[in-house]
C-alpha cells in the first residue's frame, strides 16, 4: 500500500482525495492544513486517520511515501523541496513554483534524489484530447500551421469577488496567466508536440478595486455577508498572448476570470495543412475535425473508435461521458503506475519537467507585458 499525505484542504485538496479513493493500492492517511478546522472537516468527510497542522510532521513520518502538494502557489517550492529531500515522491498542483528558477531547482532535486514527480495538468487527460495528440503525432493533421483558443471564467467578475490568487505575495508575478494560462499552454504543447518559443503578452485588471474579506476565503466560495476592506488589484484578471510555436506557427490565447456567464469555458484549436482539430471543455466528450473538401466530423469519446493507446482513458461505453474527476483520476493513475514502474500514459504524462516548461512560458509572458515587446521562452 502506498500511503499519501495531502497538504492543503481548500478547493483542490478534496478533489485529489476524491480521485485517489478510486485508485487501488493507494491510501490517503493524512491531511495537513494551517487551517486546522478545515483539515478536520476534510478528514471527517473522507474518513482519513490523521489531521495535522504542520506539513513537516508528515515529512518526518517514514510510513508516508507520497505528498500531494495542494497549497497556494507560494508554498509549492518550499514544501515540495523539503519533501523530496526527505525522500518523498511528490505530485504538485500547478504552477510548479513562483518562477522558473525555483521550478528548475525542483527538477534538479528530483533527478538527484530519484523522485517520481507529477503535476496536475488534468485537461490533457480527457479521452478525446489524448486522441487528438495521438492523431497529430501520426501525421493526420499534416503540418501544424496555427493554434488559437481561450479560457474564460466569471467567478471574479464582481468587485465583491476575491481570491488569494490576486495577491502577488501569494501567487507570484501572475494570477490568471499562471493559473488558467498554464493549463491552456499545456494543452497546446501536449497536443501538438511542439514548444511555445516566443510570446508577447498584454495584461489588464478589469476589476481594479475589490472588496477583500477580512477572513480566509476558500477558492470559489460564495461569500455572503462578511467584513471587507478595499484591495487595489496587484495582478491581472485578463491576459492576451500572441505566440510562436517551435516550428514557427503563430498562435493566440485570451483568458479572463471576469466574463459573466462563462463558468469554465476552455477551448483550443489546432489548424494543420491536412485538417483541423478543436476541443471545448463544455463539450468535453467531442473532438471536432475540420476538412476542406469533405464534410466535417465530430468524434464522440468512444473506446471502440479511439486509438488503443487512448481508449483506456474512456473505459465506459460510448454515450457515458468522462468528466473532470475522471480526467484527474486518470492522471493520478498514470502517476502511480509510473511509481510502480509501469508507465501507461498514451503520449506523455506531466512531470516536474512539464511544470518547468510552463513556468518558462509564464515568466516570458510576464516579462513581455512589462517590456511591451516579444520575449523568447
Amino acid at each position: 500500500m502506498i500511503n499519501i499525505a495531502v497538504v492543503g484542504t481548500g478547493y483542490i485538496g478534496p478533489v485529489h482525495i476524491e480521485c485517489l479513493s478510486r485508485i487501488s493500492g493507494v491510501k490517503v492517511v493524512a491531511v495537513v492544513d494551517a487551517n486546522l478546522e478545515l483539515a478536520r472537516k476534510t478528514a471527517a468527510r473522507y474518513n482519513i486517520e490523521k489531521t495535522l497542522e504542520d506539513y513537516r510532521d508528515v515529512l518526518k513520518d517514514p510510513d508516508i511515501h507520497v505528498i500531494h502538494n495542494c497549497t497556494p502557489n507560494k508554498y509549492h517550492y518550499g514544501i515540495t523541496k523539503e519533501a523530496m529531500e526527505k525522500g518523498k515522491h511528490v505530485l504538485s498542483e500547478k504552477p510548479l513554483a513562483m518562477n522558473q528558477e525555483e521550478a528548475r531547482e525542483l527538477v534538479e532535486i528530483a533527478k538527484k534524489n530519484k523522485i517520481v514527480t507529477g503535476i496536475d495538468f488534468c485537461y490533457r487527460y480527457y479521452p478525446v484530447v489524448q486522441e487528438m495528440a495521438v492523431r497529430i503525432r501520426r501525421g493526420e493533421l499534416g503540418d501544424v500551421r496555427m493554434a488559437s483558443g481561450s479560457y474564460f471564467q466569471d467567478w471574479l467578475s464582481k468587485e465583491t469577488d476575491f481570491s488569494w490568487r490576486l495577491q502577488r505575495s501569494e501567487s507570484g508575478e501572475s494570477n490568471i496567466t499562471a493559473d488558467l494560462g498554464s493549463h491552456w499552454f499545456d494543452l497546446v504543447q501536449f497536443a501538438t508536440g511542439l514548444k511555445v518559443a516566443e510570446v508577447i503578452g498584454d495584461f489588464a485588471s478589469l476589476v481594479p478595486v475589490r472588496k477583500k474579506p477580512k477572513r480566509q476565503v476558500v477558492a470559489f466560495e460564495d461569500v455572503k455577508e462578511t467584513a471587507t476592506e478595499n484591495f487595489k488589484a496587484e495582478l491581472e484578471d485578463y491576459s492576451a498572448v500572441l505566440f510562436r510555436l517551435s516550428n514557427g506557427a503563430p498562435g493566440s490565447f485570451t483568458t479572463s476570470q471576469a466574463c459573466a456567464g462563462r463558468k469554465s469555458d476552455t477551448e483550443f484549436q489546432v489548424y494543420g495543412s491536412t485538417c483541423s482539430y478543436a476541443w471545448n471543455h463544455k463539450h468535453s466528450t467531442e473532438l471536432w475535425i475540420g476538412y476542406r473538401d469533405k464534410p466535417n466530423e465530430v468524434l464522440i469519446e468512444n473506446p471502440v473508435l479511439q486509438d488503443a493507446s487512448t481508449a483506456k482513458y474512456a473505459p465506459l461505453p460510448a454515450g457515458h461521458p468522462t468528466g473532470y474527476y475522471e480526467a484527474v483520476m486518470h492522471l493520478f493513475q498514470d502517476y502511480y503506475d509510473a511509481l510502480n514502474g509501469n508507465d501507461r500514459s498514451a503520449v506523455a504524462r506531466p512531470t516536474f519537467e512539464t511544470g518547468y516548461e510552463e513556468m518558462k512560458i509564464v515568466d516570458a509572458v510576464v516579462a513581455s507585458n512589462k517590456k511591451r515587446q516579444w520575449v523568447s521562452v
